[in-house]
């Protein structure tokens, strides 16, 4: 009994000792990451906002960072580019290139590892480095459905031109990533390259041209509207000129009146119905004819839409 007292209270003291321990280290770790991050947040913050002729002077300090130094400058860096773009992100890009961060992104892409190839896609769709859209369109066709995934959310994050066609190839379900992620990287990129989108209006996938002309929409693009309006009537899957018929709602374009009406006038119900609602919405100036016909037409969707109140009516 009694050694099991020993036993017991030496454990104890071993127990408490430990605990001790652990909080003088993370004292003494926090207290030397404060010290990092003071050294460090200046010059990433300088940086960032340094013109284009103070940008070498800038970087010489990260070129000689080592250990835990650098790892605390990639680190803030990093973070700071999902809120920022413009020279601001052009910067920060060449921080993580003179910390070596981007040079060993790009040989990850190649890793073993799915994990180590999903992170760096992820650092790679958020720098502003242009060979970085050929890694990640790699990516988004890896074996890995995670890394798919993430490289296809990197691709739309890079805002180029190039990777619009990538996305959009990404959009059937043969391709293994989510239609919600291919989607919102295509509305994403599509924000910063607009006209790029065009091409997806002449794809041999429904799912593409449907997604097209959605997207036309919501980045505001008038470039497309000759694109919607032949969508609108020539297209052979209904869905994609309902798609069309409501984009053009938002895009509200004169010109597109005529193959409205000659879509309002089609043989398919809910195309004509969308194509009236679409009419409807414009100015009464530019429907009051058309609209006027198709409410005595003889479907009963079809008048009920075009009775809605037009903008200006």
């Amino acid at each position: 009994m009694f050694s099991l007292l020993i036993a017991s209270t030496t454990a104890c003291a071993v127990a408490v000792v430990l605990v001790l321990a652990m909080r003088l280290f993370r004292r003494v770790h926090a207290r030397r990451m404060r010290r990092l991050t003071d050294r460090v947040r200046p010059a990433i913050l300088q940086t960032a906002v340094a013109e284009q002729d103070e940008l070498d002077d800038s970087l010489a300090v990260f070129r000689s960072l080592r250990g835990r130094a650098r790892r605390s400058a990639e680190s803030m860096a990093t973070r700071m580019l999902y809120d920022v773009t413009g020279e601001t992100r052009t910067n920060l890009t060449h921080i993580l290139i003179a910390c070596g961060t981007v040079k060993r992104a790009v040989a990850r892409t190649t890793s073993t590892v799915p994990v180590r190839r999903a992170r760096a896609a992820e650092i790679l769709g958020l720098i502003d480095f242009p060979d970085a859209v050929g890694h990640l369109i790699r990516l988004a066709q890896d074996e890995n459905a995670e890394v798919r995934s993430v490289a296809t959310r990197a691709l739309g994050r890079t805002g180029r031109r190039e990777a619009i066609a990538a996305l959009l190839a990404a959009l059937p379900s043969s391709s293994g990533v989510p239609a919600v992620i291919v989607g919102s990287a295509l509305l994403e990129a599509a924000q910063h390259s607009a006209a790029a989108i065009s091409g997806g209006f002449t794809d041999e996938d429904p799912a593409v041209r449907r997604t097209t002309a959605i997207l036309a929409s919501h980045v505001m693009s008038p470039g497309a509207i000759p694109s919607l309006i032949t969508a609108v009537t020539a297209d052979k899957e209904p869905l994609v000129r309902i798609a069309a018929a409501r984009s053009l709602t938002r895009l509200q374009t004169r010109q597109a009146v005529p193959a409205l009406y000659n879509a309002a006038s089609s043989g398919h119900s809910a195309v004509s119905v969308a194509a009236t609602a679409a009419l409807a919405s414009f100015p009464s100036a530019w429907t009051q004819e058309v609209l006027n016909d198709l409410r005595h037409h003889p479907d009963v969707d079809i008048r009920r839409a075009a009775t809605a109140t037009p903008i200006g009516g």
